[in-house]
């Protein structure tokens, strides 16, 4: 005679949809849980420290080549030194 093991049926429990309200306590619930596994902290900019806009540097200084303000070794060394962060310094 051949026996086989068959592993227990597992119980799935049927929720009923929650509401708006009960959907957002268990989103922020979630949100919590998921904040509490950060290795690190939040990144936050020191007092005198300013996030430089690369982008908007960049956008600014395509203008000035576009109008003719600037060179094209003009344009070429303002982009390099934006894309290097001394711009600010």
């Amino acid at each position: 005679m051949l026996f086989l093991l068959r592993p227990e049926q597992t119980y799935m429990p049927y929720y009923l949809p929650r509401d708006q309200k009960q959907q957002d306590v268990r989103n922020q619930q979630m949100r919590t849980a998921y904040d509490s596994t950060r290795r690190l902290p939040a990144y936050q900019p020191a007092d005198g420290e300013s996030s430089p806009d690369v982008i908007a540097q960049l956008k600014s200084l395509a203008e000035l080549h576009d109008s003719g303000a600037l060179s094209d070794d003009e344009f070429t060394a303002g982009k390099a030194k934006v894309l290097s962060g001394s711009a600010g310094t």
